[in-house]
């Protein structure tokens, strides 16, 4: 007869898991599971020149990099403002 998932997910050595366990909430995790995170991710490329003089700039603060992604070009002017006005009031770049 054929094995069916639930079999093969019991039989399984090892557990690969493609996050972070410090993304997860706290539970206990059997011994055969290994966290594998990041083994997809590029090594980081340098910053632009005006993005790396900005952010050396910012001082003892540092910067905060708020981002919305595709969300931008649904977003009204009046939450636009909000959201500058809020980020205006912090001591980061």
């Amino acid at each position: 007869r054929p094995t069916t998932l639930f079999e093969t997910m019991g039989k399984a050595d090892i557990w690969l898991m493609r996050n972070s366990w410090n993304f997860q909430f706290p539970h206990p995790f059997l011994p055969n599971v290994d966290f594998v995170g990041g083994f997809h991710c590029k090594p980081a490329k340098p910053l632009p020149k005006e993005m790396e003089e900005f952010v050396q700039s910012s001082g003892e603060n540092g910067v905060v990099v708020f981002s919305l992604g595709s969300m931008v070009s649904n977003m009204t002017a009046e939450r636009a403002n909000v959201i500058a006005t809020a980020l205006a009031k912090i001591p980061q770049k």
